[in-house]
């Protein structure tokens, strides 16, 4: 029995809550936010709060000690290196395009892609249009740039998306801006804002509606890991499921986060 006892404390601490592993290849960073967009699979992209957010670069694959937050946003408490890919795939939301650059929303995470050499000239001049969902296959060029190799479409009208960026609250609409695009989503009607600002970093998901037209489905704070754990204040988000508590500022990435 006494022996019982130590293995018994063994196997809860085996099945006790903690961070998942994870791992992906880096297809965006955003040092000023703490933020980096990593692919889970060849069909979804993260967006991961982390204090290494600085020191990463586009085309490194990551091993990631990391929890779900609220939002779907991950916050990793340990981010580390260990090789790099040559090429990347993942799908997302084509928002706009120009001969010379795709930009496309995945996970939250705005992402620009070069329309180079390596792009299929059917693919320059015509191929997939803004409101599709597509499936990305790019190079990660030397300059930490993603140029296309392959964008096919997946659906012709996604169900909708995300977007990470600042807020501004206009009139039936809000507009977030990222750093390569800027979207206006229709606000529905009940739909409550009294705890934004203008200028507050946010995750918005959208809806896309028959038309093209974009309608914001949910908000929640997403300066760092500890807001965009906590969506009880907006009153549009599903409490189900408790806080999560103690998440802290996501800023638990120190000392583990080097190569």
């Amino acid at each position: 029995m006494k022996r019982l006892i130590p293995l018994l404390a063994l196997s809860a601490a085996l099945l006790a809550p903690a961070g998942a592993l994870a791992s992906g290849v880096v297809v965006k960073v955003q040092p000023s936010s703490h933020l980096v967009a990593v692919t889970r699979s060849a069909t979804s992209v993260a967006l991961v709060h982390t204090s290494a957010a600085a020191r990463l670069h586009v085309g490194e694959r990551v091993a990631l000690t990391a929890r779900t937050l609220r939002n779907g946003t991950l916050s990793a408490a340990r981010v580390r290196v260990v090789g790099r890919a040559h090429s990347v795939r993942f799908r997302g939301l084509l928002l706009a395009k120009s001969r010379t650059r795709l930009v496309v929303s995945a996970g939250g995470a705005v992402i620009s892609i070069h329309r180079g050499s390596r792009s299929t000239a059917g693919a320059r001049e015509g191929g997939p249009q803004p409101g599709s969902q597509v499936s990305v296959q790019a190079t990660v060029g030397a300059d930490d740039e993603l140029e296309a190799d392959d964008v096919t479409v997946v659906t012709p009208i996604a169900p909708g998306g995300s977007i990470e960026g600042r807020l501004t609250i206009g009139t039936g609409t809000v507009t977030v801006n990222a750093e390569q695009m800027t979207l206006v989503l229709k606000v529905p009607r009940g739909f409550d804002l009294t705890t934004f600002e203008n200028g507050d970093e946010v995750l918005a998901t959208f809806s896309q509606q028959d038309d093209g037209s974009l309608v914001l489905t949910d908000l929640s704070g997403d300066e760092n890991a500890q807001q965009a754990d906590d969506k009880d204040g907006n009153g549009n988000g599903d409490d189900a499921g408790g806080n999560g508590g103690g998440d802290g500022n996501g800023g638990g990435d120190s000392g583990g986060d080097g190569d």
